[in-house]
């Protein structure tokens, strides 16, 4: 399985980089390597997370993270990397704005 990120993945990952770097040199990079071990065991999991929000979800095993994906064929599309400090609606409404604006009318599912 291959694995794609889309930009505003790659947003969150930087922005929670930078977060974790002013609180103390080297955790950003730290956060980066977890997060990066997480998205490539997602290779061997594919489809075993439950829907959060209509995309399936799974927890970082470091940090408090969900990693939002999506499976299309052979690849595993990350579409969001959030925190867990933020509520729920807030990772709804923010996965609604970012499916709604890749241009699907299916916006978040009903859970």
């Amino acid at each position: 399985m291959n694995i794609e990120l889309r930009p505003e993945a790659i947003d969150d990952i930087a922005k929670s980089a930078d977060f974790f770097n002013e609180k103390s040199e080297g955790w950003g990079d730290h956060f980066v390597s977890s997060i990066a071990r997480d998205l490539f065991a997602s290779e061997g999991e594919a489809g075993i997370y439950a829907t959060h929000f209509g995309l399936p979800c799974k927890s970082s095993k470091t940090f408090p993270f969900a990693i939002y994906h999506r499976i299309k064929g052979n690849f595993a599309l990350f579409h969001c990397i959030f925190s867990c400090r933020l509520s729920p609606k807030e990772h709804e409404s923010i996965l609604k704005y970012r499916r709604l604006s890749e241009g699907n009318s299916d916006s978040v599912a009903p859970e």
